[in-house]
């Protein structure tokens, strides 16, 4: 089994998106947070016992630098706040 329909079966993501085919067949697109990649695959007949995996690839995504450290200040903002209560 690939990587990207195994997540789909274990639930082990945080968003999805499926886009319809005119042959019958899916795009799914798994995203998962604090993960640097998405994972894309077109499936037909998805979830039948004749399930073919038409193609996958995985995605390498990178947090842009300023997005890094808007994350970073967030995270020292919120552990200040869990230290007041």
């Amino acid at each position: 089994m690939k990587e990207g329909i195994t997540k789909l079966y274990s639930g082990d993501f945080n968003s999805m998106s499926q886009e319809w085919m005119s042959d019958g067949s899916v795009i799914i697109t798994l995203l998962k947070n604090k993960e640097s990649k998405s994972y894309q695959f077109r499936v037909k007949n998805l979830y039948k016992e004749n399930e073919e995996l038409l193609e996958e690839r995985i995605i390498e995504q990178e947090v842009p630098k300023h997005i890094k450290g808007k994350m970073e200040e967030a995270k020292k903002w919120k552990k200040e706040k869990d230290k007041e209560k």
